[in-house]
């Protein structure tokens, strides 16, 4: 078989809109002779990023039937040039988010207004809160124009991954801005980049492997938020796993490799690691496609060696790269991201632990221990790093939220002897790290602010519950044994001791449609508010965390 394009071909430049706009396409690779496909046999242009009828019907070459694309005379897309920001505020603003040699401020500028004002929007959300509504209005407004008129580009690519990352509270567009971006990447070719090379870097100057490693970089965070949001919402990813992918270390040891290059490096691994572990316990899984319990500790165990030992490398490779005075939030992302992926890991076989009728969770408490112990390690991670949460992506509040739900979640389905030596620590840990997020809200309406009201109300409906309820001995998990008084007549005024009341007075009593599966436990023999995923997904969305559409980057 033929070997795959060179990336080069992927970048292609194909003529701009007009001024700084981003161009609209990038010329995708062509179909291998003899391909008797669609899309070998149609019009090349209308298969590669260009598929209109009026193309694959076309006459004539090039783009002779194609109507001009031009922007509309009079509108002035650059913000600073609209008066939304002054030019020195704009560079007081401008953050080196991407690739810091190529993309400069006046590069950015004049390359794609969309890119530039969703960069400046970012910054002005933390930094200069004035100007940002204008600057985030004025993004969407160019998010949409890209969209109606078909344009595609690495820059427009970048912008919605920016705005989707750094969103508004109430966005719920991730899952579908991700798919859109992604198809957008497909189009331009992304999909059939080779595997990364030092022989293929020799040619062309430095800002040329610039911009083929910009596109590189840009599918491989994308790559990284598509595993992230499927993992999350049990719906499928889109980009499969290739060559390229799998060639992430040898890319991120090129010479012109940016230090942040490592921590994308150890995303990609990461999930790497995570799709196959995660295809054998998934709760959709068909039963006899799936570890059977008593084999599953041996695999959990070697698996935990590899998030030690992937941890462990790209830490060292992240502090090669660093001053001994400098601090930056790469460790602590890989901790957290590891530990992060440690629970959901020994998550998966708890599931069957609790819920079986069968097997005595006393004889797996390594299993629940392990889970535990990945919870807490996340919410104490984000207390030691407290300063660092003023910037985070929603990703980390997602996972923060998952952790801490996943706590409440066990202390209502471990034996009462665990129950009984982990409660207080628990709930101690869980206001810390809402002290933590409230240090770094300095508005109302803030990721950290909404965050720290949310732990906050689980820390004290926890310490309520702690003290007025005593719950009766129990040697299996099934609902009457756990709670043995609880009927459906008073369902109702039993079920929600332990939240927030403006949400317990909004809980849905039952849902038409299932929701994604967001947490672990779904049988019907665990307590009947954490079995409902509804439920929970109000619980989160009244903290401004969508648990469909939350995920960003990892």
């Amino acid at each position: 078989m033929p070997a795959l394009p060179s990336t080069y071909a992927a970048v292609k430049k194909t003529p701009d809109y007009s001024g700084d706009t981003p161009s609209i396409a990038e010329s995708v690779p062509a179909e291998e002779p003899g391909n008797l496909q669609p899309s070998g046999l149609l019009n090349q242009e209308a298969m590669r990023g260009k598929f209109s009828l009026r193309r694959i019907l076309s006459t004539t070459d090039g783009d002779a039937l194609e109507p001009p694309e031009t922007s509309s005379p009079g509108r002035p897309e650059d913000p600073i040039e609209m008066g939304i920001l002054n030019l020195s505020i704009a560079k007081s603003l401008f953050e080196k988010l991407l690739d810091p040699n190529l993309h400069t401020f006046l590069y950015v500028r004049q390359k794609s207004s969309f890119l530039f004002t969703a960069v400046l929007a970012m910054s002005a959300k933390t930094f200069n809160p004035i100007v940002y509504n204008a600057l985030y209005d004025h993004a969407q407004d160019l998010y949409t124009e890209s969209f109606r008129n078909g344009a595609k580009s690495t820059e427009i690519v970048q912008a919605i991954l920016i705005l989707t990352y750094w969103k508004q509270p109430q966005d719920t567009r991730a899952w579908t801005s991700l798919g859109y971006a992604i198809r957008m990447c497909m189009d331009m070719g992304w999909h059939k980049l080779t595997a990364y090379s030092p022989a293929s870097r020799v040619t062309g100057d430095e800002t040329r492997r610039r911009e083929i490693r910009n596109i590189e970089r840009t599918w491989y965070v994308l790559f990284v938020y598509d595993r992230s949001i499927s993992l999350q919402t049990g719906r499928p990813w889109m980009i499969e796993r290739n060559a390229f992918i799998e060639s992430i270390e040898a890319w991120c040891g090129d010479p012109i490799a940016d230090r942040n290059d490592d921590l994308l490096g150890a995303f990609v691994t990461l999930r790497l690691m995570s799709s196959s572990i995660f295809s054998l316990h998934a709760p959709h899984s068909r039963r006899g496609e799936r570890v059977p319990l008593e084999n599953t500790e041996a695999l959990l165990s070697l698996k935990k060696a590899s998030i030690e030992r992937w941890e462990r490398h790209w830490i060292q490779n992240v502090e090669q790269k660093q001053s001994s005075e400098e601090e930056t939030c790469h460790k602590f992302l890989i901790r957290f991201y590891g530990t992060h992926f440690r629970l959901q890991l020994f998550s998966l076989p708890l599931q069957d632990v609790l819920s079986s009728e069968f097997s005595d969770s006393s004889l797996h408490l390594d299993i629940i221990w392990a889970a535990f112990t990945g919870a807490m390690d996340m919410l104490k991670l984000i207390s030691r790093h407290s300063g660092q949460l003023y910037f985070a992506q929603d990703s980390i509040h997602v996972m923060t939220a998952y952790s801490a739900a996943f706590l409440v979640k066990l202390l209502l389905s471990a034996p009462d002897t665990v129950v009984q030596e982990i409660e207080a620590t628990t709930v101690d840990v869980i206001r810390t790290a809402a002290q933590a997020f409230s240090q770094q809200a300095t508005a109302p309406g803030t990721s950290c602010e909404l965050q720290a009201r949310f732990l906050h109300n689980i820390a004290i409906k926890l310490s309520q519950r702690r003290r007025t309820e005593h719950p009766t001995p129990i040697a299996k998990f099934s609902n009457s044994e756990r709670h043995p008084s609880l009927d459906q007549n008073d369902m109702n005024s039993t079920r929600l001791p332990f939240l927030p009341l403006e949400v317990g007075q909004a809980m849905p009593q039952s849902l038409e449609q299932p929701l994604p599966e967001v947490f672990i436990f779904q049988h019907t023999d665990l307590d009947p508010l954490f079995t409902d995923d509804g439920a929970w997904a109000d619980i989160l969305s009244s903290a401004a965390f969508n648990t469909q559409n939350g995920v960003l980057l990892a």
